[in-house]
């Protein structure tokens, strides 16, 4: 896998991670919900794959929530930078054997 799609499948699961922190974050106050989180597991040839998954009961959940949002986030903002950096490289690559 070249680092477009490593780049890309992180973005992925960062995005996954987000949603499920959300959605925790939003059904606070449902009695017995079912909590969320995101497993990732890495991939045969690059990057890295995810699912979401029932997460354990925990107490200090929504100050857990809100960081694990941010902590999303800052990984997509990486990947995106990455799959950016790459692009450009790819594209200077193409302009100096051309």
């Amino acid at each position: 896998m070249d680092s477009l799609g490593i780049s890309a499948s992180g973005m992925r699961v960062a995005a996954l991670r987000l949603d499920a922190s959300a959605s925790n974050v939003a059904r606070l106050p449902v009695e017995d919900a079912t909590r969320l989180g995101v497993s990732a597991s890495a991939r045969v040839g690059g990057g890295v794959a995810g699912t979401v998954v029932e997460a354990a009961s925990d107490p200090a959940a929504p100050a857990g929530d809100l960081v694990e949002s941010r902590s999303a986030a800052l990984a997509f903002d990486a990947n995106a930078r990455m799959l950016r950096a790459s692009d450009e490289s790819v594209g200077f690559l193409l302009d100096v054997m051309a």
